[in-house]
């Protein structure tokens, strides 16, 4: 057993000094491709803008707009759903207002008002916090804050796909988008990854509406094409969005479960691996005279590229 022992002693050090195997995430081409495209910076007087730099950051606190008292400021959709047309709660002392945020007109917007006037001499100029605060960052940035607010608000109040509201009943919007190839999910970041040599791929879309179930939106197609303006393109293939008979509970946009009711499938066939490839859903509220679309030619860049695929190398 002592003669065999510096052999054990050798054997353990030479095992000890084999190098790891490979991390297969540490080699750049097992990456998804850095995506060169050329978008605009975000818009600060979008409604995603806005969200992103001032409703979010400085109003959704804790005991205030994050759920405790509306508007709801803690996600894209319940910020402009308890905004635009939404009836006013705490009106000034001659309840003059009827919402809180009226397309094109900040004179009849309680929420410029309350941004600017303590309504009633006891509430506080809004935001609270900032109010309270003079170092705030939006006391810092308070005139540029409030100069994209209205310009929001005087554009129409649009929502985050660049849809005008309407005062009886909102449009349709998305929250959100999963994808499986060959039956495994996709990448998805900031567009849709397919693996090159995936053969069938399948892409669902989580439907909403304020007033409509999502599984009763009408007539929801959606067409693609490689041009970043869907209808520009006249020969862009539409596909009929298959409504399930129960929900599939998949991340939203914001990383949470979100219902997903529609989807559509496609072969890769007819698509060469060297280009990207837009989609633009088209869904009719029963409660809406028009098809919304999403996203439409006026939506921001980045949004038009969240509805996008192309392969991963």
């Amino acid at each position: 057993m002592k003669r065999l022992f510096p052999y054990l002693i050798l054997a353990v050090f030479a095992i000890g000094c084999n190098p790891d195997a490979d991390n297969p995430f540490d080699d750049p081409d097992n990456l998804p491709p850095n995506d060169t495209t050329a978008f605009g910076e975000l818009d600060p007087t979008s409604f995603v803008g806005l969200h992103q730099n001032i409703f979010k950051p400085t109003c959704a606190n804790s005991g205030c707009h994050d759920g405790t008292f509306e508007p709801d400021f803690r996600t894209i959709e319940s910020a402009y759903n308890t905004l635009v047309y939404h009836s006013v709660i705490k009106n000034n002392p001659s309840n003059s207002y009827q919402y809180r945020v009226k397309p094109g007109s900040i004179s009849e917007s309680i929420m410029w008002l309350r941004l600017n006037e303590d309504i009633d001499g006891i509430s506080g100029i809004m935001p609270l916090d900032a109010f309270y605060d003079p170092e705030s960052e939006w006391n810092q940035n308070k005139a540029e804050h409030l100069s994209n607010i209205n310009t929001w608000i005087m554009n129409g109040a649009l929502d985050m796909f660049g849809n005008a509201p309407d005062i009886n009943d909102q449009q349709p919007g998305i929250a959100g988008i999963y994808a499986e190839a060959d039956g495994q999910p996709c990448v998805i970041f900031e567009r849709v990854g397919v693996p090159l040599g995936a053969q069938q791929v399948s892409i669902w879309f989580a439907l909403t509406d304020k007033e409509t179930a999502a599984q009763s939106l009408q007539s929801a197609t959606v067409k693609m094409s490689g041009l970043i303006n869907v209808d520009e393109d006249t020969l862009a293939v539409e596909f009929p969005l298959q409504v399930l008979g129960s929900a599939e509970s998949h991340p939203s946009f914001l990383n949470d479960p979100v219902d997903f009711y529609h989807k559509f499938s496609f072969s890769t066939a007819a698509y060469p691996p060297d280009s990207t490839y837009y989609m633009r859903v088209s869904v009719k509220d029963p409660l809406q005279p028009d098809t919304t679309q999403i996203p439409q030619d006026g939506s921001q860049f980045y949004i038009k590229r969240l509805f996008s695929w192309n392969y991963l190398d």
